[in-house]
């Protein structure tokens, strides 16, 4: 006789029981009403299984092949001209949506870009960290009585900021070229951040006389650096042991890496000022390395046969996402320690107002020239590609020292400028005496200003690199030089700012901001298009 429903025996309240069934679905496509069998009996009622969620995860190999994702052969007919990459992330999506139905969701953990997406996410937040460090010291170099002028503060910021910004760019590279994610590709990635970080943490000593035990400060951070080099040096080795194309690049990129570790190594031992130039010529040295690889000679000379074929939404998304961090440094720098002090006072309305440049300054590098349809930089000839991201890297640097000035500005934002074509006078060394910041607000808003014009300047160029597509008559302002022209007097005028008498710290903020705002403006009214309306029509 079968045990009532709500009885002690009935196998509705018997919570040892886990199934009903003794087999497993099979896969993750399986029905909604093949769902409502395996839910514990014990849980049935509290468990919503009209949604059902899986993770086509496939983990079954602890060490994976390594892929070259970014390349493509050239007389191959299956890859319909696109790299590994594309047509892995095709496939993925054509068997998504074959698999989707009813009311089934889907995290796919097989969608490449969702992964590395999720990686990227933490090590920006190591890179942060790094940034932040660097602001911070320039700021505490250039600005205070550290016997650093503001010129070797900017030399030294460059010197420690490039570095690091190329170990990111690395980073970047090698996870969307070769990302497999195994346990050796987890490790490695893991030893890359400790490496980044202990060269964050000690960048702020890099130029210290001499450390613990005599040693020189600068002396590690090169250390740190050259094994973060070869470190992808050796990663670049073990993949070309898997992918033949690939040894001729390994070993150019071998010897390019050793004649500039040469340079880092002898600038250990050799005293100053030739130890400048050699850290000058080992970060200089570089750059036309990587320049190379970009060009169509490296892929016929190293890569005979193959293509490298870069996926240009990532490549400029993450560009994108390291703006965003370097905006979000000058933000967190006007929060961090309360520089406005307790209440509502005159150090909070500027601190608004510096939240309002950056947020300007975010306005003017998403919308470009407000071009509706056109060719990125990107997908361009070879060289737009390096120019493009060449711009990038001294619009990163120009708006850390933005930053930082713009910190100094806010904390003495009644400072004056003097002018020093007066003669010195008793009371006017006695008020310099009083405000010892005074010299110092000269600096920083020389600094900011000269800054500012850059960051603008780097953000026109790189918008003009696109290949404009609209038709005429398309937008309100159909030249693209017309709507971005005003960009032009906004930086002359800026850089002059520091030329004006009794300038405070406050009003420089204030005449940017209106600057800023006007020309944001503009581009925003001539970026309508023609059949633009005051108020949105509501949809019938």
């Amino acid at each position: 006789m079968a045990a009532a429903p709500n009885s002690p025996d009935s196998p509705r309240n018997n919570r040892s029981v886990g199934f009903e069934e003794e087999t497993l679905p099979l896969s993750h496509g399986s029905s909604t009403s093949t769902g409502h069998k395996w839910v514990s009996r014990a849980h049935r009622s509290r468990t919503d299984v009209t949604h059902v969620e899986s993770r086509a995860f496939r983990h079954t190999s602890i060490v994976k092949r390594p892929q070259a994702l970014h390349y493509k052969r050239i007389d191959d007919p299956n890859s319909n001209g696109y790299p590994l990459l594309e047509r892995k992330l095709t496939k993925a999506m054509s068997n998504s949506s074959e698999s989707s139905g009813g009311d089934e969701e889907e995290r796919s953990t097989d969608d490449l870009l969702k992964q590395i997406s999720r990686l990227d996410l933490f090590v920006d937040l190591v890179w942060i960290g790094i940034v932040a460090n660097l602001s911070a010291t320039f700021s505490g170099q250039a600005f205070t009585d550290s016997g650093v002028g503001i010129g070797p503060a900017i030399l030294e910021f460059m010197l420690l900021f490039v570095p690091i910004w190329r170990t990111w760019d690395h980073l970047r590279a090698f996870c969307i070229n070769f990302f497999v994610d195994d346990i050796l590709q987890r490790n490695f990635i893991v030893w890359i951040l400790i490496l980044s970080v202990l060269y964050g943490i000690n960048a702020p000593f890099a130029f210290d006389a001499q450390g613990e035990g005599g040693k020189s400060s600068l002396t590690l951070l090169i250390v740190v650096y050259l094994i973060l080099r070869f470190s992808f040096l050796a990663a670049n080795v073990a993949q070309a042991f898997f992918i033949p194309y690939l040894r001729r690049q390994t070993l150019f990129k071998f010897c390019a890496t050793i004649v500039s570790s040469a340079l880092w190594i002898a600038a250990i031992y050799v005293h100053y000022p030739a130890k400048i130039g050699l850290l000058i010529a080992a970060n200089a040295i570089e750059h036309p390395v990587d320049i190379f690889l970009a060009s169509p000679i490296a892929d016929a000379w190293l890569t005979p046969g193959w293509k490298r074929s870069t996926h240009v939404d990532h490549y400029v998304e993450r560009h994108e996402g390291f703006f965003i961090i370097i905006i979000g440094e000058g933000v967190f720098r006007l929060i961090e320690g309360s520089p406005s002090g307790w209440g509502l006072n005159e150090r909070t309305g500027t601190v608004i107002i510096a939240l309002v440049m950056y947020y300007l300054l975010h306005w003017l590098y998403f919308n470009g020239d407000h071009t509706k349809q056109f060719v990125h930089a990107l997908r361009r000839t070879w060289w737009k590609p390096v120019l493009w991201q060449a711009l990038h890297v001294f619009m990163f640097a120009s708006l850390l020292i933005l930053a930082a000035s713009t910190l100094f500005l806010v904390e003495h934002q009644n400072a004056k400028i003097h002018s020093s074509d007066d003669a010195p006078t008793v009371e006017r060394r006695a008020e310099e005496e009083a405000e010892p910041a005074a010299k110092a607000a000269i600096y920083a808003i020389w600094s900011a200003s000269v800054n500012l014009s850059c960051v603008i300047l780097f953000m026109t160029c790189i918008s003009l690199l696109n290949r404009p597509l609209d038709k005429p008559k398309t937008l309100l302002v159909n030249s693209r030089w017309i709507r971005i022209g005003g960009r032009l007097p906004i930086i002359v005028i800026i850089c002059c700012l520091p030329l004006i008498k009794s300038l405070t710290a406050s009003m420089w903020i204030g005449i940017v901001v209106c600057l800023l705002y006007a020309v944001s403006f503009w581009e925003w009214i001539a970026g309508l298009e023609r059949n633009w309306k005051l108020l949105e029509p509501k949809d019938e």
